[in-house]
């Protein structure tokens, strides 16, 4: 029993705890009673059951017959769910609390700009759907009342996982406001950023240089007259940010180490999924932005996600924020464990 033996060692090392040490003893146990043939699959019990349902015409017997597949397909889909979550347990990362979400104006002119709005509206309504907070760290509003750039920062259990694979071109096709002659097509990007709980550990000051200086454009007396701006430059990696919508330079300051530690902990991330996702469905992190993973079609009031290639009906429903959204993102997070679960299989192959 040599395969067995491995595979159940490497399952050991990837489970490694008292729950899935228990899940294999009595995975053992059902291949030992297979074996000896005093078992029943569940899978030849449900289409021993399907064999009922097209050979009766008795109505009380189909009701029973539909209502025992409906208990057994549960059953499967429970188990399957079990499996993924033990085999592939969450990481420090898919643990996070905070996040930040940017939002960036595309191709569109001010079309782009009010739906990049649009989005930013719908995914605040989200954020309080779920019962998490959020707060806004800047936003840069066009003439009509559109979004040009906006960054919030999200808090809340598991924030992170579910709105990581929000990031990318997000792209709408509609007769807009600004045209009323004819169809537009406008994209508006969205980037989501990993938050450390503790910035000062990620960035610690003294792998910082701290400039201040004066703030430029609206903003009261303060502007020109005191050095509220700050712009901090991590020397390790040269990655440098700046900050100046706060009009007191430690609000500004704050804003400037959260962003800092956000792109730093980006790069971790990177480094994480780089292989694993190289080939995949869902891009995670920098690779994300650029992938287009969305479409919302006015005319035939469908939203339409790339990665799942499914359809969502009734654009104003998804766009609440509410139950229509969270269902495709769930949908999106199982995607991505049945990836990870792929993944691991592979490497134990190539082991």
């Amino acid at each position: 029993m040599r395969g067995s033996s491995y595979v159940l060692s490497t399952a050991r090392s990837i489970l490694n705890s008292t729950k899935g040490v228990e899940f294999l003893t009595a995975v053992e146990a059902r291949l030992a009673a297979h074996r000896s043939g005093n078992n029943v699959s569940d899978d030849n019990r449900v289409r021993y059951w399907d064999s009922i349902c097209r050979a009766s015409n008795d109505e009380d017997l189909l009701v029973m017959v539909k209502e025992e597949r409906r208990i057994i397909e549960k059953a499967l889909t429970c188990a399957e769910k079990q499996l993924v979550d033990i085999i592939v347990p969450s990481t420090e990362i898919d643990c996070l609390r905070k996040c930040q979400m940017e939002f960036i104006s595309g191709v569109g002119g001010q079309e782009a700009m009010l739906f990049t709005g649009e989005l930013l509206a719908m995914y605040s309504r989200y954020i309080e759907w779920r019962g998490w907070k959020s707060s806004s760290l800047h936003v840069q509003e066009s003439d009509l009342g559109g979004i040009r750039h906006a960054l919030i920062a999200v808090e809340g259990e598991n924030a992170y996982a579910a709105l990581r694979f929000e990031a990318g071109v997000h792209r709408v096709q509609r007769i807009p406001q600004t045209d009323k002659s004819r169809m537009h097509t406008s994209t508006a990007s969205v980037s989501v950023l990993p938050e450390p709980e503790e910035v000062s550990v990620v960035v610690p000051t003294h792998s910082v240089k701290i400039e201040t200086m004066r703030a430029s454009g609206p903003g009261g007396q303060n502007v020109n007259k005191r050095s509220t701006a700050v712009r901090i430059t991590h020397c390790e990696t040269g990655i440098a940010v700046h900050c100046m919508e706060e009009r007191f330079q430690h609000l500004n300051m704050q804003i400037a180490f959260k962003r800092l530690a956000a792109s730093l902990m980006q790069r971790k991330v990177d480094a994480i999924h780089e292989k694993f996702s190289s080939d995949k469905k869902l891009q995670i992190g920098s690779k994300a932005r650029a992938e287009k993973i969305r479409t919302f079609s006015f005319q035939h009031d469908k939203v339409t996600d790339h990665r799942l290639q499914i359809q969502v009906s009734n654009i104003v429903d998804f766009m609440r924020g509410e139950d229509s959204l969270n269902n495709v993102i769930e949908k999106l997070e199982a995607l991505y464990k049945e990836e990870r679960l792929k993944n691991i299989i592979e490497q134990c192959i190539v082991d």
